[in-house]
């Protein structure tokens, strides 16, 4: 409805008062003129007196924005709707933050509402974090956390046969020379030079990182099939690095330094940041040994180094007599690993490991840890800050009963830390023993039901885990004999159906038939999808509360189920309904079934790239995920998948031993179980090494956590 002028000016007023008092510059125009409708009190005090009365923003206020007008949506669409968020600098080149937006003016007709905010403080703020954390404060180029980032982003293009390139790695000949000569200060303003150098040249500008110290990084890549052969890849290279092979010396010292540099090249050496780096490693000291100031490329022969032990991680779930999950155990191979430490060696990865697998993000949860002593834990440092609330130290019993053994324990009691023993069994148990922990952790057939019954009975304030509980009998029994707390894997045991057809809850056949539209690689039907979340009120809220979520970042609201559905997109939907509808299935029983179905899931997706013969990672993750569905809805396997219409491979795999993934299925449980030989057989036999196992492993379990975080 078009407004009477007295009224138009009675809004315009009213506008003015709102918009006035916005922390923000604000302005409404229109039209190919960019004719100024409106400006707020803000906006008019910074303006101009030569600009104050121009009505035309682009002569006007745009001004005072030399690049305003490129992305402005007025200016850029024939029409006039559009939006658009974007940053521009004013003419004494602060930061302003830009929102376009498209509006109904009072007379009905549309124009654009642009919003700028004063962010020169904030950009700048972030500048310095980011130069903090990815810049290397000496030379001024990007870091090693900043090569490990820049290369993950071009990761799933080398695995996926898109991208090939090199890693190279350098360090200057004789540099240790000029620093025992000259000093530090010398060496580090060589450093800067070379680097200044370098980066000026075009074969180096954007590719180079430092290491640390002399050494340094080279990253290219390019898409697949840009060389016809291996020889036209090394030739490139070969020309591209010739420039850097110099001889580079100061006026004010008469020594100098050369250049040694090992090339490794992906896919054909590896994929990983952490192979490729090794391998151009081997090829740096090939150069070195050659003569140095010169190029050597990584060849396979050069690769003799010793290989590093197999070592793996699991985090294995701790729960109570209802189903609910206390906490976690980890589980690492390489703790205790067949051979004592001396009195004065420290393993300097044991303890770290453990923490880089919980991440410092996934410990914000109610759930307790199990982690096995280590001398890292008597470091003042992890003494004072390891949350005492979170950890539970492991020990052996066996330990424990030794002078030395006990004091280290009575240390780590007295700063608060509660302690659970392990290994305790029909021969070393005591009273005074079992007084040392408030944890005691052991298999319920370890000792006699006598001697069970009396400790048990005697310490009723220590809380007792039963070890190896396994199937639901074992559970049974344990929980008979007064055990509190349950470790092993009783939950996946299969249900004993009763009933051919059992039936299943009303409810829950919204989340099977979920389960089944998104478990197919044919068209999938969003429609469908849309109406089984609306007609649950769970659902629609959880969805609509993730899709709207701060973590994405949208910039408008959604409240259509419908849209909500189609924004998220394929993928995304069908690994959030995985994560739902295993929920809403599984509901009475422990959530820990639901976490170990998509843990497989994910953890198979990410090796499936992998292996020596490359697996479908859709098919995969779906493996995994519907590996222990069976039970969630307690029925046999061959009942359920008759419902579920998966690819023959996927429903193969699972039914037999004989199928393309059972394979998989066997390594998901040894790996669950811990058992780590049948684990490193299979890596081998598929080519994958224990290190990619290990992080693909971790990213599963982070990757769910993350999940379950926006699904709750």
């Amino acid at each position: 409805m078009v407004l009477s002028k007295a009224k138009r000016e009675q809004v315009e007023q009213f506008l003015s008062g709102i918009l006035d008092v916005q922390d923000a510059e604000i302005i409404i125009v229109r039209g190919n003129d960019c004719k100024v409708l409106f400006t707020n009190a803000s906006l008019r005090g910074r303006l101009k007196a030569e600009v104050k009365s121009e009505r035309n923003c682009k002569t006007g206020y745009a001004s005072l924005f030399p690049s305003l007008c490129k992305h402005c949506p007025n200016c850029n669409t024939d029409s006039p709707y559009g939006s658009a968020t974007f940053d521009t600098r004013d003419e004494q080149g602060r930061f302003f933050s830009v929102t376009a937006s498209t509006i109904d003016w009072l007379d009905d007709k549309p124009a654009v509402l642009l919003l700028f905010r004063d962010v020169h403080e904030e950009r700048e703020a972030q500048d310095k974090l980011f130069n903090l954390a990815y810049i290397d404060q000496l030379t001024g180029v990007p870091n090693r956390q900043k090569l490990k980032e820049d290369f993950n982003q071009i990761h799933n293009g080398i695995i996926e046969n898109k991208k090939c390139g090199a890693v190279g790695i350098f360090d200057l000949d004789n540099f240790k020379a000029i620093n025992d000569t000259y000093g530090h200060n010398t060496g580090d303003v060589l450093l800067r030079r070379i680097t200044e150098h370098l980066s000026s040249d075009e074969a180096f500008r954007g590719h180079l990182y430092r290491l640390g110290g002399d050494e340094f990084v080279l990253l290219y890549h390019e898409n697949e099939g840009t060389f016809e052969n291996p020889e036209a890849l090394q030739e490139h290279y070969r020309t591209l690095m010739q420039s850097a092979f110099l001889s580079y010396t100061m006026p004010t010292i008469d020594k100098a330094c050369t250049l040694s540099m090992g090339l490794s090249f992906f896919p054909e050496h590896g994929s990983t940041y952490s192979e490729l780096l090794r391998k151009a490693d081997i090829a740096l000291y090939k150069a070195k040994t050659a003569g140095r100031n010169q190029l050597a490329f990584f060849e396979d022969q050069y690769d003799t180094a010793e290989k590093f032990k197999d070592v793996f991680i699991n985090i294995q779930p701790i729960l109570n007599a209802s189903g609910g999950t206390f906490g976690y155990e980890l589980i690492d191979r390489s703790h205790n690993d067949d051979k004592e430490e001396s009195e004065n060696s420290i393993n300097l990865t044991e303890f770290d490991r453990t923490m880089d697998a919980l991440g410092l993000g996934d410990i914000e949860n109610d759930a307790r840890y199990l982690i096995s002593f280590s001398k890292q834990l008597l470091s003042p440092s992890v003494l004072k800050n390891l949350p005492k609330n979170k950890f539970i130290i492991q020990v052996n019993a066996d330990d424990v009963i030794t002078p030395k053994g006990r004091a280290i324990y009575e240390q780590l009691r007295k700063h608060g830390y509660s302690l659970a023993l392990e290994g305790i069994n029909g021969q070393n148990f005591s009273a005074d023993l079992i007084n040392m922990a408030g944890y005691c952790k052991f298999e319920p057939d370890g000792i006699s039901d006598y001697n069970l019954t009396k400790i048990i009975a005697s310490n009723p304030k220590k809380v007792f885990i039963g070890t190896g509980v396994d199937t639901i009998e074992d559970f049974n029994n344990a929980k008979k004999r007064g055990f509190k707390l349950f470790q092993g894997f009783f939950f996946e045991q299969p249900p004993v159906v009763t009933k051919k057809d059992k039936d299943i809850d009303p409810l829950k056949v919204n989340y099977l038939r979920l389960i089944q539209l998104t478990s197919t690689d044919d068209y999938v039907d969003f429609r469908e999808i849309s109406n089984i979340i609306s007609s649950d009120v769970a659902l629609s809220y959880k969805l609509l509360r993730l899709l709207n979520s701060a973590a994405l970042g949208l910039r408008n609201k959604i409240s259509s189920i419908t849209t909500a559905v189609a924004y998220l997109g394929e993928e995304s939907l069908k690994k959030w309904i995985a994560m739902l509808a295993l929920r809403g299935i599984g509901s009475d029983k422990p959530l820990e079934l639901i976490r170990v179905s998509m843990i497989r899931a994910r953890f198979g997706e990410l090796l499936a790239p992998h292996f020596r013969i490359k697996r479908d990672s859709k098919h995969v993750f779906l493996v995994g995920l519907l590996s222990l569905l069976h039970i969630a809805v307690e029925k046999s396997k061959e009942e359920l998948f008759q419902e579920l219409p998966v690819a023959e491979d996927i429903s193969e795999s699972i039914l037999t031993k004989n199928g393309v993934h059972s394979d998989l299925l066997s390594f998901f449980s040894n790996y669950e179980y811990s058992n780590w030989d049948e684990v490193s057989r299979f890596a081998k036999e598929n080519h994958l090494s224990s290190e990619l196992i290990n992080d693909c492993y971790i990213d599963a379990v982070k990757w769910y956590n993350d999940l379950a975080d926006n699904s709750e």
